[in-house]
C-alpha cells in the first residue's frame, strides 16, 4: 500500500514561493457530480485555463453542461451552465479556445425530438456572447450522432493555397440513442468553416461483422498535409475492438490506414502528437491485454510503423490508461503522457486507507526509445467513479469510446512553464472537479507517489481494414443561453479560495486604454498592482492610488499586462496599451 512520500513533506517545507507556484484545487457546486472534464489553455497571456464538462445530479440522472474559467492562482474567474432553448440533454464533450484566447468553441450532443445530434457552438470568451450555434444530422434524420472532440484549423479546403479558418470535429453516429456496441456505430469526421457551415464530412467504418460494433473517431490531429484520426474499429476477422490509425488529407480524401488489433479484448487509440521535425506521428493507445497505455510511431507520409511499445509498471500494478500525449516542457526530445489509474490504494495524510479511481499519473519519455525520463508521478486523491452514466470511465476495464483532453501546458505572465491536469475527487459522495498545476518536475503540491514504467515491444499486432468516404450532413441553427453559477473553491488543505465571479473585481476595467501616464481602475477595495511587459517580465509594482490610479510614466510605449489585487486577495489581469 502506497504512503505519502517523505519528499512531499520536504517539498512543502522548502519555501512558500515554491508552493505558491503549484496547487491542487477543488471545485464543488451544490453537491453535484462533475464529469467529462476537459481543459484548454487560454492564449491571451493571462495564464488562465478553461474547463468544460457536465454537472450531474446526485443520482446521475440529469445533467447541465458547465464551463469554467480559472486564473493562474487557481481562483474561479467565472462559471456558467448552458441551456439549449427548446431542446433536451445538451452535453459538452470538448472545447477549443482560438483567436488569441478571444473565442471558444464547444461541441457535444443535444436531443432533438428524441434523437441525439452532434452540435457546435461558438462564444466570445470574455462576455459569453453567442456567435453561432448549429446541430447536425449525419446521413439522415434518424441517426443519433455525438461529437467527441473539436479543434481549430486554418487548412486550405478549396485549393486556392489560402487558409480557410474553421473547425474539425470527430465522433460517431449510431442507430442507438444510448452508447451500445450491440448496435451499429460508425465514426465520422466533419470539417466546417468558421461560421459552422459543413465543408465536408466523412464516415469511417470497416467491413467487419460480429456481435459488437466499436467504430468511432475519438480525436483528430492536424499534420502538415492532412488529419490523423484516432479511435476504435472492429477487427476485420473478429468483433474485437481494434486501434484506429487513419489518415485523410485536408479535403477529407483517404490517404492511408495503419489500424491494427493487439491484445485479447478492447484496444483503442485516444490521442496523437505530430512531430513536424521528423514527420512522425506518436499515437497514444490503451490495450486490454496489458492493462496499460502504449505509443505507436508512424511515418506521416506513408503510414509505416517504425516502433510500437506498451508500458508496464515495475511494481506490477495494472490499469494505467493514457488520455493525452503532448510535448515536454523539459526537452524537445521527450513527450509526456497524462492519464488515469483505474485502481489505486494508498494511505492519506491522516493514516486512512483509501481505495481510489481515476488518480492522475504523468509519464515523460524519450521519443526515440519510449524510456522513462526522470520520475513518473501519481496524484493521490480519494475518488470513486459515480455509477449510472453511459460514459462512466470504468463501466468496463477501460473507456471504450470517450477520452477527454485532461492535460495541457501553459506559460504564465512571468514566463514560467506549467503542466495542468483536470481530475476528480469524491467528497464524501459527490464528485468535485480537481485541478492540478505543477512545474515541469510534475511533483504535486499535495499528496503524490511515484511510478517506474518501462516500455515493452508490441508484438504480433495484426492489421485491420478501415475505410472512409463522404457521407451526407445537414446543419440546423439552434439557440443556447448561459446562466452563472458560483461553485465553492478550496485547496487540498481545505482552505476556501477567493472567487472572482462573486467579488467586486468581476466586471471591472482600466481606463483610459490606451493610456499615457495615468490609468484608473473601476474596481473597489483594490490595494496592489503588478505590471508585466509583453515578454512576461515584471517591470513595476506598487500600491493603487487613493483615487484608484496607477502611474505609468516610467514605462516605455508598448503592450503591458496589469494585475490588480483587492483586500480579499482576489486578482484580475488586464491588457493595456501604453502610448
Amino acid at each position: 500500500m502506497k504512503t505519502m512520500l517523505l519528499k512531499l513533506l520536504i517539498f512543502l517545507s522548502i519555501t512558500s514561493y515554491s508552493y505558491s507556484q503549484t496547487f491542487q484545487n477543488n471545485y464543488l457546486w451544490n453537491q453535484n457530480n462533475f464529469h467529462d472534464l476537459n481543459i484548454e489553455p487560454i492564449d491571451d497571456n493571462t495564464g488562465d485555463v478553461l474547463i468544460t464538462g457536465n454537472l450531474f445530479d446526485s443520482n446521475m440522472n440529469t445533467f447541465d453542461p458547465v464551463i469554467m474559467r480559472i486564473d493562474a492562482t487557481g481562483n474561479i474567474v467565472w462559471t456558467n451552465t448552458a441551456l439549449a432553448t427548446g431542446y433536451q440533454n445538451l452535453r459538452f464533450f470538448d472545447s477549443e479556445v482560438y483567436l488569441n484566447g478571444n473565442m471558444v468553441a464547444v461541441t457535444g450532443s443535444v436531443d432533438v425530438s428524441g434523437v441525439k445530434k452532434a452540435f457546435i457552438a461558438t462564444y466570445e470568451l470574455g462576455s459569453g456572447l453567442l456567435i453561432d450555434n448549429n446541430y447536425y444530422e449525419i446521413v439522415n434524420p434518424n441517426f443519433n450522432s455525438t461529437a467527441l472532440h473539436i479543434s481549430y484549423t486554418e487548412a486550405d479546403i478549396d485549393g486556392d493555397a489560402v487558409g480557410d479558418p474553421g473547425f474539425i470535429i470527430s465522433g460517431f453516429f449510431s442507430n442507438s440513442y444510448a452508447v451500445n456496441t450491440s448496435f451499429m456505430n460508425i465514426g465520422f469526421v466533419m470539417r466546417t468553416l468558421l461560421n459552422l457551415t459543413p465543408a465536408w464530412t466523412i464516415e469511417i467504418d470497416n467491413t467487419a461483422g460480429g456481435t459488437q460494433d466499436y467504430n468511432m473517431a475519438n480525436n483528430v490531429i492536424e499534420t502538415n498535409d492532412g488529419y490523423f484520426i484516432t479511435g476504435a474499429s472492429n477487427d476485420t476477422n473478429t468483433s474485437q475492438q481494434a486501434v484506429m490509425a487513419h489518415k485523410v488529407d485536408f479535403f477529407g480524401n483517404f490517404m492511408w490506414d495503419a489500424s491494427y488489433v493487439y491484445g485479447n479484448s478492447q484496444d483503442v487509440s485516444v490521442d496523437a502528437y505530430f512531430d513536424d521535425s521528423s514527420n512522425k506521428i506518436y499515437m497514444l493507445s490503451n490495450y486490454s491485454v496489458s492493462h496499460h497505455f502504449g505509443v505507436t510511431v508512424i511515418d506521416n507520409s506513408t503510414g509505416n510503423v517504425s516502433m510500437a511499445w506498451v508500458a508496464s509498471d515495475t511494481n506490477g500494478t495494472l490499469d494505467h490508461y493514457g488520455f493525452t500525449i503532448d510535448e515536454s516542457l523539459n526537452s524537445p526530445n521527450n513527450l509526456v503522457i497524462t492519464g488515469y489509474n483505474r485502481e489505486d490504494n494508498f494511505t492519506d495524510i491522516n493514516g486512512n486507507s483509501i481505495t481510489s479511481q481515476s488518480n492522475v499519473f504523468v509519464y515523460e519519455f524519450d521519443k526515440s526509445t519510449g524510456n522513462q525520463v526522470g520520475h513518473s508521478y501519481g496524484y493521490l486523491v480519494p475518488h470513486q467513479e459515480p455509477i449510472g452514466d453511459e460514459y462512466n470511465f470504468w463501466n468496463g476495464q477501460l473507456p471504450l469510446i470517450y477520452y477527454p483532453e485532461i492535460a495541457t501546458n501553459m506559460i504564465d505572465v512571468a514566463g514560467v512553464n506549467y503542466h495542468y491536469v483536470i481530475g476528480y475527487k469524491t467528497s464524501p459522495s459527490y464528485t468535485e472537479a480537481n485541478l492540478f498545476r505543477t512545474l515541469p518536475t510534475y511533483e504535486n503540491a499535495c499528496l503524490f507517489t511515484d511510478f517506474n514504467f518501462i516500455p515493452n515491444p508490441v508484438l504480433n499486432a495484426v492489421a485491420t481494414g478501415v475505410i472512409s468516404g463522404p457521407t451526407p450532413v445537414q446543419a440546423f441553427s439552434m439557440s443556447t443561453t448561459y446562466s452563472g453559477i458560483n461553485p465553492t473553491a478550496t485547496d487540498c488543505n481545505g482552505n476556501v479560495l477567493g472567487m472572482l465571479d462573486t467579488n467586486e473585481l468581476q466586471g471591472s476595467y482600466l481606463y483610459p486604454n490606451p493610456a499615457k501616464d495615468i490609468i484608473y481602475t473601476t474596481a473597489n477595495n483594490v490595494e496592489n498592482f503588478e505590471i508585466y511587459n509583453a515578454q512576461g517580465k515584471k517591470v513595476q509594482s506598487g500600491k493603487v492610488g487613493l483615487d484608484k490610479s496607477i502611474n505609468l510614466e516610467a514605462l516605455k510605449t508598448g503592450l503591458y499586462f496589469i494585475t490588480i489585487k483587492d483586500q480579499s486577495n482576489n486578482v484580475q489581469t488586464f491588457k493595456v496599451i501604453k502610448d
